[in-house]
């Protein structure tokens, strides 16, 4: 295991939190909404917020609120998600780094865009549960893969 100083760490956290905090992030996800017969993308924009733990030695990110529209229908099996605005807020952890990495990071010349690209890469990888309207009148899970995703 890798042990940082604490004094490298703090002046590490007080450049790096400030620069992400509260960063938006847009998705698009692998599902589509059909609107007459044609399908749409659906769009999410996340902010997250990222903390530096100087004392655990580690890196965390979480996604603190999701909003979007789901333009038109969605098909799950039998049951038709119906279009709707999502607002969400939320503490989802994303991202935690630790050890080997958090080292890399440091010491790193571009912090900010190695962590970034490690950001955008376990978005892309994550599956979010998001509870949606259907058209029974009841809220279903319904799981949302990330296509791609991009900072605004």
């Amino acid at each position: 295991m890798v042990v940082l100083s604490e004094n490298v760490l703090l002046q590490f956290k007080n450049r790096f939190e400030n620069s992400l905090e509260k960063l938006p992030i847009s998705v698009v996800s692998r599902s589509t909404a059909i609107v007459n017969d044609v399908e749409y993308p659906v769009k999410f924009d996340f902010i997250t917020e990222t903390i530096v733990d100087y004392k655990g030695q580690s890196v965390t990110t979480y996604i603190i609120k999701i909003e979007g529209t789901i333009p038109g229908t969605i098909k799950i099996g039998s049951i038709t998600v119906l279009p709707q605005h999502i607002h969400l807020t939320c503490e989802y952890e994303i991202l935690t780094i630790t050890n080997n990495e958090l080292k890399k990071l440091v010491t790193n010349d571009k912090p900010l865009l190695l962590y970034s690209e490690w950001l955008l890469e376990a978005i892309e990888n994550e599956i979010l549960v998001l509870e949606v309207k259907a058209d029974n009148d009841q809220l279903v899970d319904w799981p949302v893969g990330i296509k791609n995703a991009y900072f605004l």
